[in-house]
């Protein structure tokens, strides 16, 4: 006779065997009040708030029984959604600050290429934004006029995720949220340490902010755009379709970050490249008729839907979750609604939104599970309202807490 947890044991093991799995290693910090000098229980709280901030990350919920051995958290018992599941814990350092453990641990976790019914979240429409794309050589799109790419990429870029998915894009492509295309997504510090997380994430109100630099916009062969160029070569070069030396380049990077925490979720380089086949005083600019004439502008065209439906595969098995707005006795607002795909009667979970700082000043933001559940009583486009068991005051839910769906 098996009891549920050898069955529950035997179904992990199972899907492990018959899934595709791939891993990724998060480090993530987590910290916890130190009661009656407790320090072991202080720990394990810790470590378990850093397992859920890892695990957040990941798109992956976790809940286990540990035991520590050498530095290394071991999972004994463990019950994972089908996103996926942490193998292995390591922490990284420790302290006590005041009555505060704090530890930062590093956790592999494996996922599933995809999702087991499709799409996260309940089928909710998760909130992107895409800023600008800016150029690193800006000379490069003084050819054709391009300079304009930089703005009305992320244009395109946001009607295509509109039709092809299940995201709600909106453009922000005159905002750069990137400090340095040079060094993007990496910036340093006044502290002088670097980091991948971005600021100002809240004035976007957005679950994501979808960024890029434009890497390379030349010609396979400068010589072509030459004024002295031989004229008859360059024609016999035009009408060869297999000639390179017209040959246009397109590489850029892009970037998704989280819209509550900063963190850098994803992060690949694109690259394409067709013939350009214009005169090189033409100056068609980006996205224009002409520009979607040339073979160049259909192969940029066909890495935009490539990119798109990269964001979609990324981010539909990611949970979905909304900024709370308003707190009222045991109701709560929140700033999503029908247009999202709300419903009444649909039930969230509540994590409170918390900052804390490390020893060099670094901020983080920490999101922690309240376990308890919103009702949805009203809907509205654009926000809903949603009640719980007790009052909310009484477990300090305010706004900026974040209701999260998985």
């Amino acid at each position: 006779m098996f009891s549920p947890m050898m069955r529950i044991a035997a179904a992990l093991l199972f899907s492990l065997l018959s899934l595709s799995l791939h891993a990724v290693t998060m480090e993530a910090e987590g910290r916890a009040l130190i009661f009656d000098k407790d320090i072991d229980s202080a720990r394990q709280a810790a470590i378990k708030n850093a397992t859920q901030q890892a695990s957040l990350q990941a798109s992956a919920i976790v809940s286990s029984t540990q035991s520590i051995n050498q530095g290394v958290l071991s999972i004994d018992n463990m019950q994972v959604s089908t996103l996926g599941m942490v193998s292995h814990i390591e922490i990284l350092d420790e302290k006590i600050q005041g009555r505060m453990l704090w530890v930062k641990v590093r956790a592999d976790i494996d996922f599933e290429e995809g999702c087991a019914a499709g799409v996260s979240g309940h089928g909710y429409q998760k909130s992107v934004a895409v800023s600008a794309f800016p150029l690193l050589y800006p000379q490069q799109a003084s050819l054709g006029s391009l300079s304009n790419i930089q703005t009305e990429l992320s244009n395109i870029l946001s009607n295509r995720i509109n039709q092809t998915s299940n995201l709600r894009a909106l453009n922000a492509g005159m905002l750069n949220v990137l400090e340095t295309a040079a060094t993007a997504p990496t910036r340093q510090l006044s502290a002088g340490a670097l980091t991948t997380v971005l600021d100002y994430t809240r004035q976007l109100d957005v679950q994501y902010i979808v960024s890029g630099v434009i890497r390379d916009m030349t010609m396979y062969d400068s010589s072509v755009i030459d004024p002295n160029r031989n004229i008859l070569t360059d024609l016999y070069n035009r009408l060869d379709y297999r000639s390179k030396r017209h040959l246009r380049t397109l590489v850029l990077d892009l970037y998704i970050h989280d819209g509550f925490s900063g963190a850098l979720l994803f992060s690949k380089q694109y690259a394409t490249a067709g013939r350009w086949n214009l005169e090189p005083e033409a100056r068609p600019g980006f996205a224009s008729a002409e520009f979607w004439r040339q073979d160049y502008g259909k192969q940029t065209r066909e890495l935009l839907n490539q990119i798109a439906a990269d964001l979609n595969d990324e981010l539909r098995c990611m949970p979905f979750s909304a900024r709370i707005t308003k707190s009222e006795d045991n109701l709560l607002w929140f700033n999503a609604g029908a247009l999202a795909g709300i419903k009444a009667g649909d039930k969230l979970t509540i994590y409170r939104k918390s900052n804390f700082f490390t020893d060099d000043m670094r901020s983080h933001v920490q999101l922690t599970n309240t376990r308890k559940t919103l009702t949805v009583t009203e809907v509205q486009p654009m926000f809903a309202i949603g009640r719980l068991a007790e009052d909310g005051t009484i477990f300090n839910i305010q706004p900026d807490d974040v209701v999260i769906s998985w």
